[in-house]
């Protein structure tokens, strides 16, 4: 009988040794997937500077960032801007898809990939903080611009977006 309640025991260990493996390989798994270390992170940012202004315009520079928080190197084939605003004196109005969200219902640049065709891509190394500048001009008769910056992740082709709102008026530095 000591014989038999020492295997039961032994038993119990072994089935208690293989669900305690179990339990962690299944922890790592899902902490793995959720984590993902070779998945890229981008952190991304939109900056905007307004010079003059000259000839009725503000020379404009839209700065880009992305800070690469992730392990891998991220390429860029694609980054879109897009510029909408809203004229100096006219009431803020609602969107109407989307109310109480705000219409800006001006186009000044409507999806131009600012990735000249000539480079292909842009890239950012792990750890790395790259600046994309691009440089275009905004009418005088504009007091607030929304900018929209996106790109889609080359591996997973989940988009990414920045947004940011900016009053257009003479930059100091």
């Amino acid at each position: 009988m000591e014989e038999n309640t020492k295997n039961l025991i032994e038993m119990f260990f072994n089935l208690a040794q293989l669900i305690v493996v179990l339990a962690g390989a299944i922890w790592a798994y899902f902490r793995f997937r959720k984590e993902n270390p070779l998945h890229p992170r981008i952190e991304f940012d939109i900056k905007c500077a307004f010079w003059g202004p000259q000839h009725n315009s503000y020379l404009t520079e839209f700065v880009l960032t992305a800070d690469n928080k992730g392990n891998v190197d991220h390429q860029f084939n694609e980054i879109r801007l897009r510029v909408l605003g809203i004229k100096s004196g006219e009431p803020f109005s609602e969107f109407a898809k989307y109310p109480p969200m705000t219409c800006f219902n001006e186009k000044i640049i409507d999806e131009v990939n600012i990735i000249p065709p000539k480079y292909k891509y842009y890239f950012v190394r792990p750890g790395v903080c790259q600046t994309f500048n691009y440089v275009s001009q905004v009418s005088e008769d504009i007091r607030f611009i929304l900018v929209r910056a996106t790109f889609f992740y080359e591996a997973t082709h989940e988009l990414h977006t920045a947004e940011r709102v900016f009053e257009v008026r003479e930059t100091n530095v």
